[in-house]
């Protein structure tokens, strides 16, 4: 065998077979330190864009706005004939509550002059979306109102809020009113400078005009026992006085940005599962 000038004698040796093998050894460690590179940079890649996607979707995450109206007091008068917040020949009378709604202002009407601004689904077909709670004791009650039910918030002359739903749930066995409604005394400093509801507002020392500041009506329809005729309606209203409210907001995702955040952390999933498959 000839060597070329330019080139050494060792260099044009012919390699033995344990050369060989080591210079496959060698390239063989190579590819698989390429190919785990490669893996390593596609898989960070997808990271990276399944990041970017969700970072993309967070910012606009706030285009539902739900509007949690709060109060806690002192139960004046009422009953509770389905049991919900107390036992059998118990009265609910003097006890502590908080009652709690949740209102999505996207599917309402505005509607007020310059010093109110209210809004409204009386006027429009698009569903309501209204929820509430309310807690005495260790004991709650939740609901959601059916879509055609009416719901509806103002905020008055800087100085007073409502809120209040109206409906039926549960294949309409349930039929619900209920209001919160919070006003300042005579002399009382304006709790707020904006009519707009995208705002947090604490009332911490306020009057009731009617003598409360919530209301909770609930009646629930039901059939009697086998062999029995007509239904059995038991209630359970009640009113209650205000020592504390609170008016803020509750940002929540659309359904659409919800889907991109998932669909960025889907293929952070799946560029995860195989890189472990190929490891």
């Amino acid at each position: 065998m000839k060597c070329p000038s330019k080139m050494s004698a060792d260099t044009c040796k012919p390699q033995s077979k344990a050369a060989l093998a080591g210079l496959q050894t060698t390239v063989s460690g190579n590819q698989e330190k390429f190919l785990g590179t490669r893996q390593h940079n596609t898989f960070a890649l997808a990271l990276r864009s399944g990041i970017l996607a969700g970072m993309l979707a967070l910012p606009a995450m706030a285009h539902a706005t739900v509007i949690e109206f709060s109060v806690s007091g002192i139960v004046a008068k009422g009953v509770d004939e389905m049991r919900l917040f107390s036992n059998y020949g118990e009265s609910i009378v003097g006890k502590a509550y908080t009652m709690r709604f949740w209102l999505d202002t996207a599917t309402l009407t505005d509607y007020g002059t310059g010093t109110m601004h209210g809004a409204g689904s009386a006027n429009t077909d698009k569903p309501v979306h209204f929820s509430g709670e309310v807690t005495m004791g260790n004991r709650s009650y939740g609901w959601t109102l059916a879509p055609d039910g009416r719901a509806g918030l103002y905020l008055g002359p800087k100085s007073n809020a409502m809120m209040e739903g109206y409906g039926t749930y549960d294949q309409d066995r349930y039929q619900l009113w209920s209001m919160i409604g919070v006003f300042p005394g005579g002399s009382a400093v304006p709790y707020f400078d904006s009519l707009e509801f995208e705002q947090r507002i604490e009332f911490k020392d306020f009057v009731d005009p009617w003598g409360y500041s919530a209301e909770f009506q609930l009646t629930y329809t039901a059939p009697f026992s086998p062999g029995d005729f007509g239904t059995y309606t038991p209630k359970t209203n009640f009113v209650g006085t205000g020592t504390y409210a609170l008016w803020q907001v509750r940002e929540v995702p659309e359904p659409a940005q919800v889907a991109m955040l998932l669909a960025g952390l889907t293929l952070v999933a799946r560029a995860a599962r195989r890189n472990r498959r190929s490891a």
